[in-house]
């Protein structure tokens, strides 16, 4: 569930080290500014730094087909309750090739998905739910996906489980202007009592 927003427990870092300012300097901008994220991480920066090198590998190094990675990011980020991290990869899901409409199919569980999207949302929720797969979702996963892509699937979700329990607790604050959760009920308000 998302809380509603208060202060951050941790604002974000602003007088910087030069080593963090310098990593701050090439992560992930938006409006010309380093990400709220990255800037609160800088309190630790030795955490800042292999947490950009871990992230860094996903956005570019990936073995996923980037169109089921950003499903898969989406989905997770959405299960989680972390519309931060769901408003960024928002601004990526036009250019790995989701359209609006999927979008709003990621928040409801009413989008005609193809088979291979809609694998890929279980995914997605199996391992936001719980620590493992199925293994009827195992094998079909599988099916379609070799063993680097099988092991970064499991890492993308895991990671972003991560980052959002991170961002949630701390309550990182949303950059002005970043989208917000499309028109659908609340991350955790369609999963059964089980699922949770």
């Amino acid at each position: 569930m998302t809380l509603p927003f208060r202060s951050p427990r941790i604002p974000p870092r602003t007088n910087l080290d030069p080593e963090s300012d310098d990593l701050l300097r090439k992560v992930m901008h938006f409006n010309g500014v380093p990400l709220n994220e990255p800037r609160t991480l800088a309190w630790h920066p030795k955490l800042l730094k292999r947490f950009t090198i871990f992230a860094g590998m996903f956005l570019s190094h990936s073995a996923l087909p980037t169109r089921d990675r950003e499903i898969l990011t989406l989905r997770s980020t959405y299960r989680a309750g972390c519309e931060y991290l769901f408003g960024h990869h928002q601004l990526s899901a036009p250019d790995a090739g989701i359209s609006s409409e999927e979008l709003h199919g990621i928040v409801s569980d009413d989008f005609d998905w193809s088979p291979r999207d809609r694998l890929l949302l279980t995914v997605a929720d199996e391992l936001t739910t719980a620590t493992s797969l199925s293994d009827s979702t195992w094998e079909a996963l599988a099916d379609i996906y070799d063993k680097p892509q099988l092991l970064e699937a499991l890492m993308l979700v895991g990671f972003y489980r991560m980052a959002c329990a991170s961002i949630v607790t701390v309550q990182v604050e949303l950059e002005p202007g970043l989208p917000r959760w499309p028109s659908a009920p609340s991350p955790r308000e369609g999963m059964k009592k089980s699922d949770v």
